[in-house]
């Protein structure tokens, strides 16, 4: 009677383990867009790595798993299989920022740069916790007669938990805890697993080894956390469903970073103003309106990052309502806390993604505001020729789009830019270039902010284009708004008056859009 209880105790327990290892397996496949998006951003190159590493992991993981359980058909050694892993991911938060900043420095690329990671990273883990279900149907099993049963069962099980686990990682976790802790506890919860399966084999002396290890590792947890939290001048970092976010003050500025990219600055003595050159650029497009002296009744800004330009819209224009549109909310709530965006009946702030956005207004904007772009992650949906017409469908009359990208305009790398110019052309006749050149070192050849305005209707009686002499005088009559005539006419004196070829460049749409391998031509 005691071995029968023992037994569908043992079957209990192995239904758990494989559970909770299939839920700490997906939970750390989706904490790894999380670990690798500091330094190599969140593309689809990001995403195919993380998938093909754990894939190839898991095979290995279940030969090496099938392999193992016939020679060693015991709890005690599948607990091993699960202890060693948990040690891996318990001690990956101590190292994976400097690992990843190494090989984002080196010679691999966009596409090969996150592949390496993700090999060092994940491939041993996941590949002992690939062990653990073949592990478990070898002693599950009771007769060859109901392998299948049990295996099946057991598979079941194991996708469940990785169901399970992807769910409570992707909407609960990351929004709550920051990355590093939830990696953390995955593994000193796999040596927990370990320690309890140790224990109900009654190996005592493996269990005390097993559980004084996770001891040391909580203690090392407990210190690293206490010194990331004593950084100086880092006043936010945080994980949400879209980012990891982190604010950073210097002596004399605040930014904000969204994975690898600084979204927004501001300067200390005067948060009002335009500190960086690519938002004092964005102003030029309020010139290329039919009439630059009259204010704006109405703006949208799809992206808003820290809401440097919108607020200073805000400030200038005391009548100006302004639209400010994040997928991000903890993005709204960083640029209001630490950034000193307002919100009101003139500044409102929206959560929700760009595109819904438009698809759901009815109002019509004189300015559209297009910076959702960051350098090397580029939300497909918001650069295809259907997201340009819908954008074109709420603009007012005279009204301009003025879209922030990061590319090359000439030279080998151009690509990314000569498929917006492109796709932007497709919907709008007029196109203007203002490529965002800081030093006299750069060239066209260089990737940098572009501005490039859009817009339905022509400037002048006969529509043709404008000439950049015309664009300087117009933004004169801007009256020293947002920035100063003569920042501004320097800028404005960098336009392109030959619209750039752009005949090989991909035509952008819902059905083909390759951002991420455009971009990684520039890189």
């Amino acid at each position: 009677m005691n071995q029968h209880a023992d037994s569908a105790r043992a079957g209990k327990l192995i239904y758990i383990v494989v559970f909770l290892c299939g839920a700490i397996l997906m939970a750390l496949e989706i904490l790894g867009s999380r670990i690798l998006a500091p330094s190599f951003g969140n593309s689809i190159f990001v995403w195919g790595s993380l998938i093909s590493i754990v894939l190839a992991a898991l095979s290995v993981g279940y030969w090496i798993g099938g392999k193992a359980a016939d020679r060693w058909p015991t709890e005690a050694m599948l607990a091993m299989f699960i202890a060693l892993p948990g040690i891996n991911i318990a001690l990956m938060p101590l190292y994976y920022r400097g690992l990843n900043e190494w090989i984002a420095q080196g010679a691999f690329g966009v596409r090969m740069g996150p592949l390496v990671s993700c090999a060092i990273l994940f491939l041993v883990p996941s590949a002992f916790l690939g062990v653990v279900s073949p592990y478990a149907v070898r002693l599950h099993a009771r007769a060859v007669a109901s392998v299948g049963k049990t295996a099946g069962a057991l598979y079941a099980v194991s996708t469940m938990g990785s169901i399970a686990g992807t769910l409570a990682t992707s909407f609960w976790l990351i929004a709550v805890f920051e990355v590093s802790l939830i990696v953390h506890v995955l593994g000193v919860l796999l040596l927990i697993i370990a320690a309890t399966m140790l224990l109900a084999e009654r190996h005592l002396g493996r269990a005390a080894v097993t559980l004084a290890c996770t001891a040391i590792l909580t203690a090392v947890i407990v210190w690293q956390a206490q010194a990331a939290n004593s950084r100086p001048g880092v006043l936010l970092e945080e994980d949400s469903f879209y980012n990891h976010l982190m604010v950073i003050e210097s002596a004399t500025q605040r930014a904000l970073f969204g994975d690898n990219t600084r979204q927004s600055v501001i300067s200390l003595a005067d948060p009002w103003k335009l500190e960086s050159r690519y938002t004092q650029a964005m102003a030029v497009a309020l010139a290329l309106r039919p009439d630059p002296s009259m204010a704006p009744r109405r703006v949208l800004n799809i992206g808003v990052g820290g809401g440097v330009f919108a607020k200073r819209l805000y400030l200038d224009y005391p009548n100006v309502i302004i639209d400010a549109v994040d997928i991000d909310p903890k993005v709204l709530a960083v640029a209001r806390k630490y950034f000193y965006a307002p919100q009101d009946d003139r500044f409102r702030l929206h959560a929700v993604d760009g595109r819904r956005f438009l698809q759901e207004s009815r109002d019509l904007y004189d300015v559209i505001i297009l910076d959702a772009y960051q350098s090397d992650t580029v939300p497909f949906h918001l650069t295809t020729r259907e997201f340009y017409r819908e954008v074109a469908t709420r603009l007012a009359p005279g009204g301009v789009v003025a879209s922030n990208i990061i590319a090359a305009v000439e030279g080998n790398g151009r690509a990314y830019f000569g498929a917006t110019h492109k796709t932007l052309r497709s919907v709008f006749p007029f196109v203007y270039t203002f490529p965002v050149i800081i030093s006299s070192t750069e060239s066209l050849a260089d990737r940098h902010n572009v501005i490039l305005v859009a817009a339905r209707e022509g400037l002048s009686p006969n529509a043709a284009p404008v000439s950049r002499a015309d664009v300087i005088e117009r933004v004169r009559r801007l009256n020293g708004k947002l920035e100063p005539f003569e920042q501004l006419a320097g800028y404005a004196s960098a336009m392109l008056e030959v619209p750039p070829d752009v005949t090989g460049a991909p035509l952008l749409t819902d059905n083909y859009a390759p951002v991420d391998a455009l971009l990684a031509e520039a890189l």
